[in-house]
């Protein structure tokens, strides 16, 4: 019975198409499970990790917590301090002139005590207090004039409001020490201090910096986490990590703090809330202090959640690599039964990797098997047209190194025989005779020199020149030759000889059947990333029906009835363009008969 659950489940899979054979393979054996592994290695883990950390947060507020209120009381003692000293509340409370020897007294008595308590309690940076008693002289770093604190409007607030006794200022400015006017940021308690009839004797200022009241949270590097402090009238306090965050967030200060005052719940002096911010998961953690009348946030992002996660991944991979060994077995058995109908079209593949073309493949269902064997025969057919058109290249390029070198047999003799010639020619004062020998030289000795395959752009107008000149002495009428050349693409190199053939369409099949002159105009420049050089004519032109025929073989590389003279030169020329560069280069050719014919050359431009 089992057996025969078996056979039937492998013939119903033999049945199927190989991509399904694949899928099915890969879903019942590999991906399953697998997947579901994963997925719950990855829940639990990130579930874990954003435990952990919100935990480690929700630890360290509490722990800032205690210790800005452990800060707060000190604040309170060393104002006390002063309150319940009645021999300074009733010094300054004398308005009369003193003597040195009173106020010396009061100094080393009085004002060292108070000096002395900021000492002792290390953690406070100043204790002064500002006295609106003009005839006491300020006695650094304790006593001060109240005026030094008219500049500052939120002391004209606190003094104007009766109800008022006392004023936490968060982020503050020490402008008074030391040394003086270095404007260091403080957190300050300011307390009046009056008679018994309510009259203002003066202010209590206890300072702290910001750091120290914060216990150094402000100023420590956490790329996970930064804290913020925000009072009831606006002050905020941000982390020295913030920036680095607001960049990572893609949001400013004002935003991330307006999301922080929208998530925390109304009237809940602490909790913790989850939340994205621009598609990055976070989380913060807020306590309230209501003496400051300060709330005190921790933000945390989980950016390293996938670090840990892949940490544990690697644990699961021993659990995983039983599962892997026991599904590639069962894979390998499934595979050798899909890639049996292969072996037919591996066999024709190892024959033609040894050079055998001739092979045949029994090609007559329509699955992918089947597709893949008539894709491979059609490709060996491709490669057969291929290998027969480069050998014919390589016979024609070869024929014509053979034609060069028979070129090149009585070449010296040519140049010796014309030499000569031009010496008669100047002897007898014939210039011309000899100018024309000159160019015929040179052309000579450029057509028949093979040793360089590519010269330049310069090198193959100036062949142009000759030639027109030699023409001229050919024909009676006149032949002008126009040319604008780029400077910067005169070195450029060419294939030799690209110009002469259809220069000389344009003079036979042109100029010369139009039986009155004419003008050739070349021009050569960059266009992108393109060199174009452009030849046109204002000879006879060419007919619709030969133009299109023209056209069509260069276009298609193929043969044509009308590729005879003008037309064997353009396509040897474009030929020999695709060989060189590549098939998206070679010639186009454009004509209106009785008025022009241009041919334009497309070459790659590279920078000399």
């Amino acid at each position: 019975m089992f057996k025969t659950a078996i056979t039937k489940f492998l013939s119903k899979i033999l049945k199927l198409n190989i991509r399904q054979k694949l899928i099915l393979t890969y879903v019942l054996i590999v991906a399953i499970p697998l997947s579901i592994l994963q997925v719950n290695a990855f829940h639990k883990v990130r579930v874990f990790t954003e435990k952990e950390y919100v935990s480690n947060i929700t630890f360290e507020m509490n722990k800032l917590r205690n210790d800005i209120i452990k800060n707060v009381e000190q604040y309170i003692k060393a104002t006390q301090f002063i309150l319940n000293n009645q021999e300074f509340i009733e010094f300054v409370s004398v308005y009369q002139e003193r003597s040195v020897d009173e106020i010396f007294s009061f100094k080393i008595n009085v004002l060292d005590k108070i000096e002395y308590l900021q000492y002792v309690n290390f953690n406070i940076n100043r204790i002064r207090f500002f006295t609106n008693n003009s005839f006491l002289p300020e006695v650094w770093p304790t006593l001060y004039q109240i005026d030094r604190l008219k500049d500052f409007r939120f002391i004209d607030k606190f003094l104007s409001d009766q109800n008022q006794i006392s004023l936490w200022k968060i982020d503050n400015v020490d402008i008074l020490g030391p040394p003086l006017n270095n404007e260091e940021k403080v957190v300050s308690l300011y307390t009046k201090v009056t008679d018994l009839v309510g009259n203002l004797i003066g202010i209590i200022e206890v300072n702290m910096k910001v750091d120290e009241f914060f216990a150094n949270e402000l100023t420590r590097e956490n790329s996970n986490s930064v804290t913020i402090a925000l009072s009831q009238s606006g002050e905020v306090i941000l982390s020295k990590q913030t920036p680095i965050f607001l960049k990572r967030l893609n949001i400013d200060t004002k935003k991330l703090i307006q999301i922080l005052k929208q998530k925390s719940k109304a009237g809940a002096e602490d909790g913790i809330v989850h939340l994205k911010i621009n598609k990055n998961s976070a989380a913060f953690v807020y306590s309230h202090i209501p003496v400051l009348g300060v709330t005190l946030y921790k933000l945390i992002l989980f950016d390293e959640l996938s670090n840990k996660i892949n940490r544990i991944t690697f644990q699961m991979l021993a659990q995983v690599l039983v599962l892997i060994i026991t599904s590639s077995v069962l894979i390998f058995i499934l595979i050798t039964l899909i890639l049996k109908k292969l072996r037919q079209v591996i066999l024709s593949m190892r024959a033609v990797e040894n050079g055998n073309f001739d092979v045949s493949i029994d090609v007559k269902g329509d699955d992918e098997i089947d597709e893949l064997a008539l894709h491979f025969l059609n490709m060996v057919e491709r490669l057969k047209i291929l290998i027969g058109e480069t050998v014919r290249r390589e016979v024609a390029q070869k024929d014509a190194q053979i034609k060069a070198l028979q070129s090149q047999i009585n070449a010296h003799f040519i140049y010796n025989v014309l030499e000569n010639i031009k010496m008669m020619a100047e002897y007898a004062e014939n210039y011309d005779v000899s100018d024309a020998i000159t160019k015929l030289g040179k052309m000579m000795r450029y057509n028949m020199n093979w040793k360089r395959k590519f010269v330049t752009l310069k090198e193959e107008i100036e062949n142009i020149q000759n030639y027109i000149a030699l023409m001229n002495i050919r024909y009676d009428n006149e032949i002008k030759l126009l040319v604008s050349v780029d400077d910067e693409i005169l070195n450029y190199e060419v294939p030799k000889l690209i110009l002469q053939p259809i220069i000389e369409n344009a003079i036979n099949y042109g100029i010369e059947p139009k039986g009155e002159g004419g003008n050739i105009f070349i021009d050569a420049s960059i266009i992108g990333e393109f060199v174009v050089i452009s030849i046109l004519d204002d000879g006879l032109g060419i007919e619709l029906e030969k133009l299109t025929a023209l056209q069509s073989a260069l276009e298609n590389d193929t043969e044509t009835e009308f590729c005879q003279g003008q037309g064997i030169a353009l396509k040897n020329v474009n030929e020999r363009i695709k060989l060189a560069y590549g098939r998206e280069y070679g010639i186009k050719i454009e004509s209106k008969h009785g008025e022009f014919t241009k041919v334009t050359i497309t070459l790659p431009y590279k920078k000399i």
